[in-house]
């Protein structure tokens, strides 16, 4: 062969694998270190599996080798993010950004985008992912982290239409059904949803993270059982898969399982050291402790949560909650000053707002706290803040229901529930039991125990609707169950005097 021969064929052989790396999943990545390049592979391989402790180690560990590693930098910021670290994440994007002169432009605009997805500019991030796919259309990591920022802004439709796009070229990657199962639950299709989820179990039936994504989805839908043995099966693949484990215990008290959920969080916070993981199961038995009426624990728990919290929003927030522990103990100038206190730290706490609206309803301040409604909603039109919508319309169905406006606080309630079907079931039977409809009153508090068969407070209100109604026998019965439930509740609450004056 000729040497002309020769280049021709080398040219159409470089050729060749320039065409090939257009096709290719993993552009190359800039590092001066072949032994830190390796860590690095691993650390995105773990990360992909949410071992998101393992994958951080690597990621430092390559930093060590190659200071300059910008893209290690990036995949540990999303590391740090999805282990709940959002001030390490942001910490390791602006360590990447600083070496964006030792970056390719694809690499740069990798970084780039996801320092706007840390600030929450979601469209600023799609534009710059939209970049990226122009140029490699079949970058597997751009498809799945476009349809991922797609969903986390809402746009349900355009992040299926990428995350298919991303199975198709790549049916085996796991993470790509994972993300679409979590896209279709957010939209309450939780058909596709499951079917996401299962087939990705069936990808990573030795990972427990397959495992917890169907747990999270049944527990979405209430099915409390069907989640509990989700994460169960979770557990048994990794012991320490510490979502898991909390997401058990929040199962448990989904179910009213009180006691199993105690059980769990006691058994968890003999495992974990991480502050963070603390502070969270201490949080999640809070809300336990009050549904026992166990108010005086549920404020040691809140007493820890606020000493592991760091940040004054977190500070604000678990001040805020034990002032609304004041207000069910009707102690409501403890209540206000830990609000007030609250706002103080966090001044837009919406959180606050609503327990301090809660608080002025009770002492028949209306006007007052018809403004902290008006605040909330300021707060939420100019943040964004859907989820409190919900607060916002029970806040004001109870200010109406308090002031004998029984239609106009159900009509609020409504408005409630058709953000979050469960978020007002229980005011509003009190709506309806105030109304005299005791019929519909049964039918709401029924809605509630078929999902959580020892929601105290409804067999308590189910105590009193059987009352009005002249059936001693039932109402006798709902409020035995009621105090059966509330054993250990805090001595002299009204709930307690009530149900054991009726039984005398």
């Amino acid at each position: 062969m000729n040497r002309s021969n020769i280049i021709l064929v080398f040219a159409f052989f470089i050729l060749s694998l320039s065409l090939l790396n257009c096709e290719t999943d993993a552009p190359k990545v800039t590092t001066t270190s072949t032994e830190a390049l390796a860590l690095y592979h691993e650390g995105v391989a773990l990360a992909e599996k949410f071992h998101d402790a393992d994958a951080i180690e690597k990621f430092n560990t390559a930093i060590e080798l190659d200071t300059t590693f910008a893209m290690a930098y990036y995949h540990l910021s999303r590391s740090y993010e999805s282990a709940g670290n959002l001030a390490k994440a942001k910490e390791s994007i602006n360590q990447a950004k600083k070496r964006s002169g030792m970056t390719t432009l694809l690499e740069w605009r990798y970084i780039n985008a996801w320092d706007r997805v840390l600030e929450n500019d979601y469209t600023g991030a799609i534009h710059k992912y939209q970049e990226i796919l122009e140029e490699h259309p079949n970058d597997r990591h751009a498809l799945f982290v476009i349809g991922k920022t797609y969903r986390l802004a809402r746009n349900y439709p355009e992040s299926v239409k990428i995350l298919k796009m991303l199975i198709d070229k790549y049916p085996d990657y796991a993470p790509g059904y994972n993300q679409l199962g979590y896209t279709y639950y957010e939209m309450g299709d939780y058909k596709q949803a499951t079917d996401m989820f299962s087939r990705y179990a069936q990808f990573e039936p030795d990972e427990p993270n397959p495992y917890d994504s169907l747990g999270d989805m049944y527990r979405a839908q209430g099915k409390y059982q069907k989640a509990i043995e989700q994460y169960k099966k979770a557990l048994e693949v990794k012991p320490e898969f510490y979502t898991s484990f909390r997401n058990l215990g929040l199962s448990y008290f989904g179910a009213g399982k009180y006691d199993s959920a105690i059980v769990t969080y006691d058994k968890f916070l003999e495992t974990v050291t991480d502050k963070k993981l603390i502070r969270d199961a201490n949080t999640d038995l809070v809300e336990i402790y009050l549904a026992l009426g166990q108010y005086n624990k549920a404020l040691d728990n809140i007493q820890k949560v606020l000493e592991l919290s760091e940040t004054p929003l977190r500070r604000s927030w678990a001040i805020a909650k034990k002032g609304y522990i004041y207000y069910l103990q009707n102690n409501f100038p403890a209540a206000l000053n830990q609000l007030n206190r609250s706002m103080t730290i966090y001044p837009e706490a919406i959180w606050a707002r609503e327990w301090r609206g809660l608080v002025l309803l009770k002492q028949k301040r209306f006007d007052e706290v018809l403004t902290e409604a008006e605040k909330m909603k300021t707060l939420i039109d100019k943040y964004g803040l859907q989820g409190y919508r919900c607060s916002y319309s029970n806040l004001l169905g109870r200010a109406a229901m308090e002031q004998g406006l029984y239609d106009e606080a159900i009509m609020y309630f409504k408005d409630s529930m058709e953000l979050d079907p469960s978020s007002c079931r229980h005011p509003m039977a009190i709506a309806y039991f105030k109304k005299g409809d005791y019929q519909r009153a049964i039918e709401l508090c029924q809605q509630i125990l078929n999902n959580n068969k020892n929601h105290a407070l409804t067999h308590l209100l189910l105590a009193q609707v059987y009352e009005k109604q002249g059936k001693t026998e039932p109402a006798s019965a709902e409020y035995r169950k009621f105090l059966d439930i509330w054993e250990g509740a805090d001595e002299g609450l009204p709930e307690l005097v009530l149900a054991k004056n009726a039984l005398k």
